[in-house]
Formats: C-alpha cells, structure tokens, sequence
C-alpha cells in the first residue's frame, strides 16, 4: 500500500486505531486486559475504559508497540515506505519522510525489522529442490593504490601539487580517511566479516542467520530447523562444513573451481538472494555493525519473500499487533 492509499484509507489518527482494532478484535474492539466487550466511548487519547474491569484500554496493549508515543497512523505511514522500499532505505529518509526525528526513525526501522522477523519464525519446513550457502558481510577492500605514473608524469603531478599548495590549498586527507589501501586484503573466509548463512527453495522463500560460527555443527542444526529434511533435496558448494549434510539429507555438492552449474545442480537462487541483500547494504546503508546486521538480514529475507504477494503492509499490521504474551 503507497502513501496515497494510506491517507486516503486512514484520513483521521481515529481511523488508524479502528483499523488496529479491527485487525487484532474483528468487528468488535475488546478489553486489553479482561478480553471484555463493554467499553465506554473514547476518551480523548482514544483510549476505552473497560466496563468490565474498570481499566483504561488501548489496542497497542500487551504487543509489539505498546508504549509508544507516536501517532498510530505515522505506525501505517512507516509501514508502507519500508515495506515499498525493495532494497531497503535510510533511516534518514524515513526521518525526512516521516517528520520526525533522526533518532526516533532509527528506532522504528529497527522495530519493523523485528516485525519482519516473526515471519521467519512461522514459516513452514522448506522442501523440493533447496540451495545453501554463506556469505560476509563487512565490507569490500578498496583496490591497492598501485601508482603507476611514468617518470614525466610522475614530474608534472609533483608540480601541479606544489603550485595548488603555493596558491594556499590543503591538500591533506581528512581525519579518517587517510586515502591509503592496504594491499593483499583477504575476503571473505578467514576475515572479521561476519558470516551469513541462507537456505533457499527454488521459486520459494528464503531463511537467513547471522552465524557467528562457521561450523558443521551449526550449518547441521540450521538444515535441521528450518528444512523438511526427509522431502528435499540440498544443493551446496563445495565448502567442507557442508560435507556432513549428506547423513541427514539428500544433498550434492558443485564445486566452483570447476563449474557454477551442471545440469541444473547450481546455487544460483540464493547468489541471487546475496545480491540483492549486499546491494541493499553497500547501496543504502553503507556500513552495518555486527550488533544488528541479524535485524538487516531478516528485512531483506522478508521482502524477498514476499516480492510475489501485495500483503507486506498488513503483515506488518498483523504483526505490530500480535499479543506479546
């Protein structure tokens, strides 16, 4: 749902908290506490008091967004920007778009990304035909600062620094940006980025986990979580922790050292994953600390699973209005 459907659907704050209402109650708003029906008229701060217990009731009450003080319909506003943003936006744009502050955007995004990821957490045991593989996250290293300049232009580039100085221009780097590469940078496997593990079923949805370590172990309990092992096929590539699948799942490797696909034994559907998520990230947010790069992870899985379905708005609907309890 865009912006103009959601003012044009929701003109007044009373119009948000009806359809919050309707969406956790159906017809009938209830009690937040004593699920009774007998509510008195809205106060002010639409909010009921209970006939029943007695008690002042409000929709948001024992979920995902009880507590805040925002405005329900800019709740709806957030909802349909981030949910339209396929890969991802800042959280200063939705300060700008929003109207409130950077601060308070930032904490939203990431209580939408926590909306997102009960959706992981209800999905049904993948089958078929289904591809793994990792990824990190970190970063790419900047191209060694290989100067290759003939002694001439070497000369001419050493002049024109010196003119541009003499003429009172500072040349020096910025504090924090020294403009100097390290060379022979690894990627990848044996760095401090942070590893990513995805499943994905052929035409279907997408799982992924930060997993801080990279073992047999837990790439083994992954499978066994989120893969309906007895009805799937496992599709990696030639990684070794990936080695011992093959006791619990049909599975084949492809080796990538000597090719990417044979016969439609490939990973292409969860590389194809890896790349909208890293655009996402590089594009968008540029840099994401290993705190809440899990959240990251959950808000581009949610999106992909859902790029054939209309219904992210009122999942998340659905989902900021689930009891917590």
């Amino acid at each position: 749902m865009n912006v103009v459907e959601i003012s044009n659907r929701f003109p007044t704050e009373v119009d948000a908290v009806a359809h919050f209402e309707r969406v956790r109650w159906g017809k009938r708003p209830k009690c937040a506490y004593c699920k009774g029906t007998k509510l008195g008229a809205r106060y002010q701060d639409l909010r009921h008091k209970c006939l029943g217990c007695g008690r002042s009731t409000f929709v948001t009450v024992g979920t995902p967004l009880q507590g805040t003080r925002l405005p329900l319909r800019t709740w709806l506003y957030a909802f349909g920007i981030v949910a339209d943003a396929k890969k991802g936006l800042s959280a200063l744009q939705l300060h700008r778009n929003l109207g409130v502050s950077y601060p308070t955007a930032w904490a939203m995004y990431h209580k939408i990304r926590d909306l997102m990821a009960m959706e992981q957490a209800d999905m049904d045991p993948l089958n078929d035909v289904v591809e793994m593989d990792e990824t990190f996250v970190g970063g790419k290293p900047r191209k060694p600062n290989l100067v290759r300049m003939t002694a001439g232009q070497r000369v001419a580039m050493n002049q024109r620094v010196k003119d541009a100085k003499a003429d009172g221009f500072d040349l020096r780097p910025l504090r924090g940006n020294p403009a100097r590469v390290a060379t022979n940078v690894k990627r990848g496997r044996g760095t401090k980025k942070v590893p990513v593990v995805g499943i994905v079923q052929r035409d279907g949805t997408v799982v992924a986990q930060v997993m801080r370590s990279l073992t047999a172990k837990n790439l083994r309990a992954m499978v066994e979580r989120h893969v309906a092992t007895e009805d799937a096929l496992l599709i990696t590539d030639n990684y070794s922790g990936y080695s011992r699948l093959d006791r619990i799942i049909d599975h084949i490797k492809i080796d990538h050292a000597r090719a990417y696909s044979y016969k439609g034994v490939n990973t292409n559907t969860i590389e194809s994953f890896w790349a909208l998520m890293k655009r996402g990230i590089v594009g968008q947010y540029h840099q994401v600390s290993p705190k809440h790069l899990p959240r990251y992870v959950c808000e581009f899985a949610f999106k992909y699973n859902n790029r054939h379905h209309d219904d992210m708005f009122e999942t998340l609907v659905e989902n900021a209005i689930r009891p917590t309890s």
